[in-house]
């Protein structure tokens, strides 16, 4: 996938660059940015979901009460998690903290379309293909074949851990190792990866919309 996206996004530079004739921001939020991140996650997305399918487990199939009741469960935690994250920002004074490489994120451009275009392709990215290619990733592949080896929870605490590294992010790491506890523990629960999808989205939509209204307002 980190391949994909780098791809993408040097195909997509040179384009705009012969095209416009100058060099587009390579502000994350950019519609360029988001443009190649999206590219990035569907092709990364076509290979995990190629991968998994090899594997023979069925992991995705309509929800059921089941299901419902453990995203219930499963959003009551995450949003605990959401608190301990307020209050350890609070303690550590870094209550403006951004995400690693979500630093400079601005979705404004000279062309109110393009703004519009960047913002839309922005959330889908970060709400429909980010929760979906990282939960067959870390929860379909990786989870599924460390569990008969490791056992649930050894195995969640696994995957939840390098879940909460590949973000490179320190100060979210706590909180994003407890997402990936969260989504492991579901997933053996239910073996229903819809299910953790439903929350990993829940989780980036309110991460999308802090992100996209504060780049907003900055502007304004």
């Amino acid at each position: 996938m980190t391949v994909a996206l780098f791809i993408a996004t040097i195909v997509l530079l040179f384009g705009v660059v012969l095209v416009t004739g100058r060099n587009p921001s390579t502000n994350a939020g950019h519609p360029l940015l988001a443009l190649s991140e999206a590219a990035g996650y569907a092709a990364g997305g076509c290979f995990a979901w190629w991968r998994l399918r090899t594997t023979g487990v069925q992991a995705f199939r309509p929800l059921r009460r089941r299901d419902l009741r453990a995203i219930l469960i499963g959003l009551a935690a995450l949003l605990l998690t959401r608190v301990a994250l307020g209050i350890q920002l609070v303690l550590t004074h870094q209550t403006k903290h951004m995400q690693s490489g979500l630093e400079h994120f601005d979705v404004v451009t000279s062309i109110p379309a393009m703004t519009a275009v960047g913002i839309s392709i922005g959330v889908a990215s970060m709400v429909l293909l980010a929760p979906i290619v990282e939960e067959i990733i870390f929860r379909g592949l990786l989870f599924g074949a460390l569990a008969p080896r490791l056992g649930i929870i050894g195995s969640a605490l696994i995957t939840a851990i390098l879940f909460g590294a590949v973000h490179g992010d320190l100060v979210l790491f706590p909180t994003l190792a407890a997402l990936g506890l969260i989504n492991a523990l579901v997933y053996a629960y239910t073996g229903n990866l819809w299910v953790p999808i439903t929350l990993h989205a829940f989780n980036n939509l309110i991460g999308a919309i802090a992100l996209v209204a504060t780049s907003l307002n900055h502007r304004a």
